[in-house]
């Protein structure tokens, strides 16, 4: 019998790339009664979902990821067809693995997945990175993949398709209305917000990024996420048409340090970033500025390794990864509380936020996932020993 009168059928917290996603996969599984809270203007600046550009491969560390990467690209197609946004453009992208560095043992890694998993890609030495992409320069010995799907995902322009669709089959959005206390009921949950309102419904999911752990706590669940800044920048390349996506692709850059970049998208420049930069923060220390030692770093990088892409610096922005100490997924329903269900995205999961959203779609609608999720659960020693050590290099 039902005791607690509900405002919605699911609550969603946060308005990001996952929880947009998981919005519309709720509406799709016909739970059209959605009500989305978000903190913040929808598509704002603060988390980990905003810009133009994340990568989409099928190259991965693990096993884990790699039995996944199809469904993911299978998932953006889905969305392009059923909207008419292009929001995945397949570019083709080389990753590239300076010899005698832990970036060749990397792209061995990668490659054994891509082997495991069937997917098609082409060893190439330097000379042949040469030919096919004059625009590098690299005099040490490197291994190269080149992979003909890679490509990106254009994040922002999927977010806003993943609400528009959403909004349409009936679910609500609430910006600028923050989650501050999830309460259990016997038959439910209630999120109570900042401004002294609350939505009671059936089910919660907690997509909140680097804010999730704050709002768990309050149903005793804390993964000693930790906050990283991190920083992009954008270059107006020298000669711009050697650096459009037909001309070069998504690139990744491992040695000592891993860098990535991107052809010329969104804005008339070249995208570059580098991972992990090391800046732990917390939400009162987090910076929207730039460090300008961050820019120098990646323009250095440019003109040493990509110089007609090195013009002048367009701007820099900064973003946020919210990561458990294995950095690793968390997608589950919390321990001793199915009615709230979890995604964490640990700073790599934008490329699969749309398969992220019809995942946690199904732990709310039928208690289990299709996809091989397990590696992923929330009750794993990571999670749960307060002695393991973090480890956040992938």
């Amino acid at each position: 019998m039902l005791i607690t009168t509900l405002d919605a059928q699911t609550i969603v917290v946060g308005a990001g790339a996952i929880g947009s996603a998981t919005a519309y996969w709720l509406a799709e599984r016909g739970q059209t009664d959605v009500v989305v809270l978000e903190q913040y203007d929808l598509g704002h600046g603060n988390g980990a979902s905003q810009d133009h550009s994340r990568a989409i491969r099928h190259s991965y560390h693990d096993n884990a990821y790699g039995r996944l990467t199809q469904a993911a690209f299978d998932n953006w197609d889905r969305l392009v067809r059923m909207s008419g946004q292009k929001v995945l453009l397949r570019t083709g992208g080389v990753e590239i693995g300076l010899k005698g560095t832990v970036g060749e043992e990397m792209i061995a890694r990668y490659r054994k997945v891509l082997d495991d998993r069937g997917h098609a890609y082409e060893r190439w030495d330097n000379a042949r990175l040469a030919e096919r992409y004059p625009q590098w320069r690299i005099d040490e010995p490197a291994e190269v993949t080149f992979q003909r799907d890679m490509g990106l995902v254009d994040i922002g322009r999927a977010g806003q398709t993943h609400r528009a669709l959403a909004s349409s089959l009936g679910v609500t959005f609430r910006p600028r209305t923050r989650a501050i206390h999830i309460e259990s009921l016997p038959d439910g949950v209630r999120v109570h917000t900042a401004d002294g309102g609350s939505v009671t419904a059936r089910h919660v999911v907690v997509a909140a990024g680097a804010w999730s752990d704050t709002i768990l706590a309050e149903v005793g669940q804390t993964w000693r996420t930790t906050i990283s800044q991190e920083q992009v920048a954008y270059f107006v390349p020298r000669v711009l048409r050697d650096f459009t996506p037909d001309a070069f692709p998504v690139w990744g850059w491992y040695g000592p340090t891993l860098f990535y970049g991107f052809p010329v998208y969104g804005e008339v420049a070249v995208k570059i970033a580098r991972d992990m930069s090391g800046r732990f923060v917390t939400h009162e220390s987090r910076s929207l500025e730039p460090v300008p030692e961050e820019t120098e770093l990646l323009e250095a990088f440019l003109r040493e390794r990509l110089p007609d892409a090195a013009g002048f610096e367009l701007y820099s922005k900064t973003c946020v990864y919210d990561m458990p100490p294995d950095r690793n997924f968390v997608i589950d329903a919390m321990p001793g509380n199915p009615r709230v269900v979890v995604g964490v995205g640990a700073g790599h999961a934008a490329k699969f936020a749309g398969l992220f959203g019809e995942i946690l779609s199904e732990l709310v609608v039928e208690g289990r996932s299709r996809y091989p999720i397990e590696p992923f659960t929330a009750d794993r020693p990571a999670l749960t020993d307060p002695s393991y050590k973090p480890v956040f290099a992938l």
